[in-house]
């Protein structure tokens, strides 16, 4: 595995300073869908939450230098953000890592899982992570990082 996938797959920092770093351009977060939804028993049980509680669903693209590096699909309940760290989640392309900074918020990130999978987006690194705020899940992100995308990089 390219050894760019290998720090991707182990960061609990920003994916999107990473990538920001490898094409020396800013990364563009391109929101493909977003609602609200309610949680179903699997969400509920990944962030400790009930069943029925509303809980914010996106799918973002993380774009830098024209490519597609990354895909991320996260759920936040909602109940569990202030209104303004909420409408800049669900109102702007912002990467979540840039909102969590914005507003100063102590965070971890406990990365849950990772594997090679065929998807969409072609060949995969795939991860799971949660953004763990006040001991509890304030975003649970799985991102998928297509190899095609780190083969292009060109090192000077």
């Amino acid at each position: 595995m390219n050894p760019i996938l290998r720090i991707l797959e182990r960061t609990d920092g920003s994916v999107t300073s990473i990538i920001e770093a490898l094409t020396g351009e800013r990364a563009e977060i391109k929101t493909i869908e977003q609602k609200v939804i309610g949680a179903g028993p699997e969400i509920a049980q990944m962030l400790n939450i009930s069943e029925g509680d509303e809980v914010n669903f996106r799918v973002v693209d993380i774009l830098s230098a024209g490519i597609r590096f990354a895909r991320a699909v996260s759920y936040t309940p909602l109940k569990r953000l202030d209104e303004s760290f909420k409408r800049d989640l669900m109102s702007a392309d912002i990467p979540v890592g840039k909102i969590i900074s914005k507003y100063k918020l102590e965070v971890r990130r406990e990365i849950n899982w990772s594997c090679i999978k065929e998807n969409d987006l072609g060949k995969c690194l795939v991860r799971n992570y949660s953004i763990i705020h006040r001991r509890e899940v304030l975003i649970n992100i799985t991102e998928s990082f297509p190899f095609s995308a780190f083969d292009s990089l060109r090192w000077e």
